[in-house]
């Protein structure tokens, strides 16, 4: 099981490669980062010290932990020597970590800040994330998490083409969550302060069965 998991993140990682690789992708989702987060960001920024260390997980080549104009940044993606060839004028200052985020390679109690913004659902274990997260979160330390959520008819039906369809999968999510499934799974690790549906498609068709981007405010139990 545990072989099957990270060859299909495996495989999932190798289709986020190529799709970065693209050259008419990243102003559009730089965009998306700004417009969707940015108001976010900007709100923790005013309660941060000038000291403060913050870690984006999963960062992608758009590094959204770049958005907060005060502090020490990191950015830990497992295909960042990847995003530093394909964009080395786009990627922030900052420490650069090139890992899987199942085992930070930090200290306990290292950060006062963690983001982590349209990753969770790409990772080999996001249970074990969300606890290397929480170990090396500050005791009063803050963890913003931006997800896709699905209406649960749709995540029910990802997850059987997940398993018993794989032809027809999307290749690089390997998982999908409900607003109820992600508020059970960040229980389990952190106290939610406050949630934010930050986009939501307009569509006179269907508009019940679209994915909605939220953001999850929560802090270290």
């Amino acid at each position: 099981m545990v072989n099957n998991k990270k060859n299909r993140w495996q495989h999932a990682q190798s289709k986020e490669d190529e799709f970065w690789k693209r050259n008419d992708v990243f102003d559009d989702q730089i965009a998306r980062v700004v417009s969707r987060y940015g108001p976010v960001i900007n709100e923790l920024s005013k309660e941060l010290k000038p000291e403060s260390n913050i870690l984006d997980v999963g960062c992608g080549p758009t590094c959204a932990g770049q958005l907060f104009n005060i502090g020490s940044k990191s950015f830990l993606d497992p295909l960042m020597d990847s995003y530093l060839k394909t964009y080395p004028e786009k990627i922030p200052m900052g420490e650069k970590l090139c890992c899987p985020a199942e085992n930070i390679p930090k200290e306990d109690g290292s950060f006062d800040v963690v983001i982590s913004f349209n990753a969770l659902d790409h990772m080999i274990n996001p249970i074990k994330v969300l606890s290397e997260i929480r170990r090396v979160l500050k005791k009063d330390g803050t963890f913003l998490l931006g997800i896709f959520l699905h209406p649960a008819p749709i995540a029910l039906l990802r997850r059987f083409v997940e398993n018993c369809l794989p032809f027809l999968r999307e290749d690089a999510h390997p998982y999908s969550y409900t607003l109820a499934s992600i508020r059970e799974l960040l229980g389990e690790h952190f106290d939610i302060a406050k949630e934010i549906r930050v986009f939501r498609k307009n569509s006179a068709l269907f508009p019940s069965l679209h994915r909605e981007d939220w953001v999850f405010i929560c802090k270290k139990q």
